[in-house]
Formats: C-alpha cells, structure tokens, sequence
C-alpha cells in the first residue's frame, strides 16, 4: 500500500549544518516563501526514524533507505507541509482533530498499526510520533482534489492536485541549503546534496 500522494539518517550533525554561500541559509535546510525549516529539525526528524527502523521487526520493512534517502525524504516532508499550510489558507480547507484520528484509526484497522508505523519510517521519513501529522496531510490532499476536480476520476484528481502543488511550489520560492541538495518543483522532490550521507541503515534482527 501506498499512502503519500505527492512522489515525496544522521551521520553527524556537523555535517548537515554547513555554511552556504547565501546568508538567509546558513543554519537552515530549507526556506519557503521566506519560512525558515532549521537543518536541526530535520537532523531531529532524521534520527528519530533511525532510531525507529533499527528497532523495527525487518519482515515489516521492505527496503532499508540510506541516510541520504532519509535526509532527503525528511527534506520533502517539510516543504510538502509548507505548501499544504498555504493550501489551506487560500482553499479555506478544514480538516480536524476528529477528522484525523477517525483516519488514523481505519487505517491501523485495515493494515495493523505496527506495519504502517514501520512503512512510513522507511519510506516516507515518518517517526511513529508524528504518524498523525501524515494522516493529515493526507486528509489535506484529498480535501484540494475534490475541490479542483469534483466527482472526477482517481487518476484525473491525482493529477490536478499535483500541477496545483507543483505551481504553488513555483510561486513560493523554495530554496534548499546545498547541503540538502535542490528542490525540483516540477517533480515536487528534492534530488541529492552530500553523497557522504549515502550509507545504508542496518536493522536490528534481535
């Protein structure tokens, strides 16, 4: 199963919180629309999921990701939550606390909690602390794809939620810390920074 729409570890902290060549990036990992993602939050998220998947059974992971693949999924997830907190100003889309848990919860009941916790660490950079806040991103893009494209069809409502984040992805100025890599908006990912980080997690099998 696949739950994120948009195709959305640590070594050191020292080596993600390096100086860059523009003054409004230095100690950042991102800046959109002139909000600043600290590179110490991503180092916070990062490590979390670390942790999580070393802990993890690795029956229920199907491919352990690098800490670049992390770095850059962990990246992904803090602009995806830029963009959305815009969506939902402008659309005036309302989704609450009920909303997300009542989701939460279908989902843990079809999949087992265990597996999707362990899913979205892997793949997606989603601590198990932060599962809620996926929910509702979730939740969020649905919301913009029944309003941009009514009663449509699944492949035509995915589609115009993209090239709606994609525009909006334009629009907002994001600007990823070298170290983090770029940000590619017309594919709505960030593509690779400092290969050192390229190094496969090891699972615990005990």
């Amino acid at each position: 199963m696949k739950l994120r729409l948009v195709a959305t570890m640590v070594l050191g902290v020292a080596l993600l919180t390096g100086c860059s060549d523009s003054p409004k990036l230095a100690g950042s990992a991102v800046v959109v629309n002139g909000k600043v993602i600290p590179a110490s939050a991503v180092s916070d998220r990062v490590d979390k999921v670390r942790s999580q998947i070393q802990i993890t059974d690795p029956s229920l992971i199907n491919e352990v990701p690098s800490l670049i693949q992390l770095n850059q999924r962990a990246v992904d997830h803090f602009v995806l939550d830029a963009l959305l907190d815009e969506v939902v100003t402008r659309e005036g889309i309302k989704v609450t606390e009920r909303d997300v848990v009542a989701y939460r919860d279908e989902v843990f009941a079809q999949y087992a909690k265990e597996t999707i916790e362990a899913q979205l660490a892997a793949q997606n950079a989603v601590p198990a602390d932060d599962v809620d806040g996926f929910m509702y991103e979730i939740l969020v893009q649905r919301a913009l794809m029944e309003k941009l494209a009514p009663g449509a069809d699944k492949q035509t409502r995915t589609q115009a939620l993209f090239d709606y984040l994609t525009s909006l992805s334009h629009e907002l100025d994001v600007e990823l810390n070298p170290r983090f890599g770029k940000w590619d908006p017309s594919n709505l990912i960030s593509t690779p920074g400092d290969q050192t980080l390229a190094v496969p997690l090891t699972v615990s099998k005990g």
